[in-house]
């Protein structure tokens, strides 16, 4: 029991700070030091990196170490083609279910004012940071209230590659954008309209990759300073 809640305290601290760029993609992450770090064996570390491998985050490198993933262009594009054709798929199923489910207008109608109340002002990081919390609301309200709970599952296991790239990617005009985008987003299901609210999230993605390839193809300036390999 010791050795198990040792590795998950390992895991979710790391998985964080891969999620937030704190360790770097192409960083090394040695058992000896993570183990000292956590005051704990080698054993519950091993264990963390196996599950972080299974996460796609880190790549084992033997038993002394792993590496935190690199960010390729080919793994960018491949993310974002799933993630259209699953995201609009589940954004459209939200919407119909809005014209029946009184709960789901409610949910993206509180989405949709916190979102008009969160400034473009990116020199003010609580509210970056609120933006970004509230995206994360939107997508769990996605998932949570999409009717197929095979999609939802699916698309719940790619958020941590997609949080990864947001980081990346982070620009005050981005954020203004996203920030309109989503409040279209969440129009389009209070009005349950299925076309609409699927071409905006399909629309919102592809800006989103556009942003994300331009960042990661000419990387002065990136939030996280990036190991980016070409395939």
């Amino acid at each position: 029991m010791a050795r198990d809640n040792k590795a998950s305290q390992v895991y979710d601290t790391l998985r964080d700070e891969i999620l937030r760029g704190v360790l770097r993609p192409g960083e090394s992450l040695s058992v000896l030091k993570i183990a000292d770090r956590f005051s704990a064996s080698r054993t519950p570390v091993r264990d963390a990196f196996v599950r972080l491998q299974s996460d796609g985050l880190v790549s084992l490198i033997d038993r002394q170490g792993a590496r935190v993933s690199s960010i390729s262009i080919t793994s960018v594009r491949e993310l974002f083609e799933m993630r259209i054709l699953l995201e609009g798929a589940a954004t459209r199923q939200v919407a119909e279910g809005a014209r029946t489910d009184d709960g789901i207008r409610r949910t993206f109608g509180d989405l949709r004012d916190q979102f008009a109340r969160v400034t473009h002002d990116e020199s003010a990081p609580a509210d970056s940071d609120r933006f970004y919390e509230l995206t994360e609301a939107y997508d769990q309200a996605i998932i949570a209230h999409a009717a197929n709970s095979y999609l939802s599952r699916t698309i719940a296991e790619l958020r941590p590659h997609s949080a990864r790239l947001r980081i990346i990617a982070h620009s005050p005009e981005r954020l203004a954008q996203s920030r309109d985008e989503h409040l279209s987003l969440c129009r389009a299901i209070i009005e349950a309209e299925p076309d609409t609210a699927a071409a905006a999230c399909i629309q919102h993605l592809r800006l989103t990759e556009e942003t994300i390839l331009a960042a990661v193809m000419k990387p002065t300036g990136l939030a996280v300073p990036v190991d980016l390999v070409s395939i």
